[in-house]
């Protein structure tokens, strides 16, 4: 489950032109942890969903 979040979190960041922030270790480490563990729901909108959290998480929003 928590690949799938990461392959959603790598193509939301393809997708806005932000894969300079894989760059980041720290902004990395906080979008990972918040992949990590929540519910088990594997649907598009869903995993859309966490990559976008993650990222907002990640970078303070």
């Amino acid at each position: 489950m928590d690949a799938l979040r990461l392959e959603s979190l790598l193509r939301q960041l393809i997708a806005e032109d932000r894969l300079p922030l894989l760059g980041d270790t720290e902004w990395v480490g906080r979008a990972v942890a918040r992949l990590t563990g929540g519910k088990n729901r594997i649907t598009d909108r869903a995993l859309r969903q966490v990559a976008t959290e993650a990222m907002a998480a990640a970078t303070g929003l």
